[in-house]
């Protein structure tokens, strides 16, 4: 049986929906929240979304659900 790395290493998923929609587990914290950016920290990687009328719609311990217009995401 094969174990995925954000089961053994806590890695950061982020599953998107279009352009309005993106699911992020496994963070550690967020960094910035305005309604042109949501920048998110994991164990070892950094995530930026970008757009317009971007809000948190959930926020819990492990994951969170971000809407807006979706228009870039970059990973540091």
């Amino acid at each position: 049986m094969q174990v995925t790395s954000d089961v053994t290493e806590g890695a950061l998923i982020l599953r998107v929906h279009g352009t309005k929609e993106a699911w992020l587990e496994n963070f550690q914290s967020l960094q910035e929240y305005t309604d042109e950016i949501i920048r998110v920290t994991g164990k070892q990687v950094e995530i930026r979304i970008y757009g317009t009328a971007m809000r948190i719609e959930y926020y819990g311990s492990a994951d969170m659900k971000i809407v807006g217009l979706i228009q870039k995401i970059e990973y540091l």
